[in-house]
Order: structure tokens, then C-alpha cells, then sequence
């Protein structure tokens, strides 16, 4: 079903999250969208972007019903043809709930709660990697100090981090020797469950997949080629390869889950044993989004042809780099020649995207800047 002006309307209900707005801009490109959105927060990025068509602000709802409630609203009163959320609880409330949906049949095409959940759960997807014979770095879980020498028999260097993520690579920390482990923990807010993991000496590398009953329709693999200064948070700037075999153990991986949906597959290759391992999943839309359309695949736009029935082509990857503007910035900082090479600028950095809609990443920084942090809510709000 499409609106009278031949749009698709899509309502993104989880507006104050940090990824939407490049999920808004990878629909934006196909001019095939009439985009809105709803957000807990009064005041957020993409409350000005030019894309969005309406913008609703909604107070945080009390209970999971009360939200479905809120967004057959939404989708009754500007005649909503597609519900696509952007986040991990977004699209976990929406599984999970779907039976108080009215507009059900609306929600983007989405794996089930089950296996949502040990695809999110660092324990139970080690649990599934073990099981399947998927490669994976050895583990143990910690749930609480008494249990912190059952780390012990892993190899160090080690790396701790809680079994359901905080995004952004918080609380994800490597330790040398049991001496600096213990301190850490007896030291700092415990934060549940933990996965302790053996360091994988290597590189990190990702997969973005969308798949269909475990079968992958398109994806891209992507290497950070300009780091953070944490080791564990997201990437500068990416470079597209193709990789068949990390594609084949991220293809068993999908197909032993039976996912559907979208997801982004995180994996390190381990430098001594020549292979590649998967560390987690992000069972959502990712920071790197618009670096994957630059590179040929828009995700968003084949979610939908996919969620309704549309058959398409999967494209191939382009093999390419991209930067988004802090990258851009870091490149700058060692050349300023590169100011002076537009059509880089203009085609394989995050500038294509500020150009065309300026205002939202302008708010963003100017309510950062002076402190105003529930500007931008992050991955898990």
C-alpha cells in the first residue's frame, strides 16, 4: 500500500535513538520514502531534518502496550505504510509485543524473540557458536565475584564485557595478567553477567547482513582503517572488501539461527590460527550504515522490498573507503591538502550527507558541545 503521493510512508517509531538519522538518510536517497518519526525526546537531531516529513514527540510510555498504542496512532492518523525501527530495544519491544500491534502486518520483516535474544546475549550466543561448531575466541561467563577464577583456565590477555551490550564499546576491557582482572572488578560497579573472552590476536573486522530464514539476501564486509581511540568503539572511516571466507562462517552463522532481518555481525581474524572468528551481533542498524550505501547496498530500502514481498537482486559490494567527518577531520589533521580534493570529499566521506541535510548534524554538535547530552540518546536508550 502507498499513499496518495506515491510515497511509501515509513514511521520510525524510536526516533531519539542515535542511528536514525542515517537509516533517514539511506531512505532519503532513493526519493522513494515519505519519512516519520516518532521520539521520547522533544528535541533531537532529526526533528530538523529536511527529510523527515513529521516529527512527533511523544512522552516515554510507561508500559510496552501503552507504546503499541502510540504507534497505531501514528499509523492511523498520517497513514502509515511501514513500521521500521532503528534500535536494539526498539526492535526487541516490537517482537516481543507484536500481538498488541493492530498494524502488525506493517512491522518490518524481523527475526523471532528467541532467537533475537541469543543472537543480543554475548552468553547465549557463545552457547550457539559452541554448539554449531562456529568459530568463536574460547570463553567463560563471571556472574559474580566469587566467580571471578573460573577465568583461569583461558589464556591471557583476556577481555571482559557484559553479556548484554551498552554500545559504543563501554565496559569492554582487556586485562594482562588475574592480578589486573581481579583489581578492575573489585573495584568498579560489577554491571551482571560478564563474558570473559581469550584476546584474539589479529584484526577486527564486520559483516552487515539482511537476510531471510537464515538464508543472506545482501551484506558487506567492512575493516576499520581509521580507529577510535578506544579500541572497542566504532571506526573513523571503513574500507569494503570481500572476504569469502569470513563470508562462509557469518553465512552458517545466519543459517544455524534461521535470522531474518538485519544484523551486524562483528569478528576478528586470528592471526595464528588463519581464521575468522565471530565475537557478537548487533541485531539492529549500525553507525557504519551510510558507509554501507556508498559501497553499493542500501539497507533500509531492501529491508522494505524484502519485508513486502518485493524480489530483488542482491547487489554486489563495491570495493571502496569511506569516512564519515570525524574521519574526515583526522585526515585534514595530516594533510590539509586534502581539503583541495573535492570530489573526494564530496563522494566518499559523510560530507554527501551533511551538504544535503546540514541542520541535524549541526544541532548535534552544538548540543554536545555545550553539554546538552539528552540531545542525542546512544545505541541501547
Amino acid at each position: 500500500m502507498r499513499n496518495t503521493q506515491g510515497k511509501t510512508s515509513v514511521l520510525i517509531p524510536d526516533g531519539e535513538n542515535l542511528l536514525t538519522l542515517s537509516v533517514i538518510n539511506c531512505l532519503a536517497a532513493t526519493k522513494r520514502y515519505k519519512i516519520y518519526v516518532m521520539s521520547t525526546l522533544e528535541y533531537t537531531p532529526t526533528r530538523f531534518s529536511r527529510h523527515v516529513h513529521h516529527f512527533s514527540y511523544v512522552s516515554k510510555p510507561k508500559t510496552a502496550e501503552a507504546w503499541m498504542t502510540i504507534i497505531d496512532s501514528e499509523v492511523d492518523t498520517y497513514d502509515i505504510d511501514f513500521i521500521m525501527p532503528v534500535s536494539e530495544p526498539g526492535i526487541r519491544k516490537l517482537i516481543a509485543n507484536k500481538h498488541l500491534l493492530k498494524a502488525s502486518e506493517k512491522l518490518m520483516l524481523v527475526t523471532d524473540l528467541s532467537t533475537f535474544d541469543t543472537a543480543n546475549n554475548k552468553a547465549l550466543l557463545s552457547e550457539h557458536l559452541q554448539a554449531f561448531d562456529i568459530p568463536h575466541p574460547k570463553s567463560c561467563l563471571v556472574s559474580n565475584l566469587s566467580e571471578l577464577d573460573t577465568v583461569k583456565a583461558l589464556h591471557f590477555p583476556i577481555i571482559s564485557k557484559p553479556t548484554v551490550g551498552f554500545g559504543g564499546g563501554k565496559h569492554i576491557h582487556i586485562f594482562k595478567d588475574m592480578a589486573a582482572f581481579k583489581t578492575h572488578f573489585k573495584t568498579n560497579s560489577f554491571l551482571g553477567t560478564h563474558i570473559v573472552q581469550e584476546y584474539i590476536e589479529g584484526y577486527d573486522i564486520d559483516c552487515s547482513v539482511l537476510c531471510k530464514a537464515g538464508e543472506v539476501l545482501a551484506y558487506t564486509i567492512q575493516k576499520g582503517v581509521v580507529n577510535n581511540s578506544s579500541d572497542f568503539a566504532p571506526a573513523y572511516a571503513h574500507v569494503f572488501l570481500q572476504k569469502p571466507k569470513l563470508f562462509a562462517v557469518v553465512q552458517k552463522l545466519i543459517q544455524t539461527l534461521g535470522w531474518s532481518g538485519i544484523a551486524h555481525i562483528d569478528l576478528r581474524f586470528d592471526v595464528n590460527t588463519q581464521d575468522f572468528k565471530v565475537i557478537e551481533i548487533n541485531p539492529r542498524y549500525w553507525l557504519s550504515l551510510e558507509a554501507s550505501l556508498h559501497a553499493g547496498i542500501n539497507f533500509p530500502d531492501l529491508h522494505h522490498k524484502l519485508s513486502i514481498g518485493e524480489t530483488f537482486t542482491a547487489p554486489e559490494c563495491n570495493e571502496s573507503t569511506y569516512y564519515s567527518l570525524t574521519g574526515v577531520k583526522l585526515k585534514v589533521k595530516q594533510g590539509k591538502s586534502v581539503l583541495f580534493r573535492w570530489k573526494f570529499l564530496k563522494t566518499d566521506t559523510a560530507i554527501q550527507f551533511f551538504l544535503k541535510d546540514p541542520v541535524p548534524i549541526l544541532y548535534k554538535f552544538f548540543a554536545l558541545r555545550f553539554g546538552n547530552v539528552n540531545a542525542v540518546h546512544n545505541f541501547d536508550e
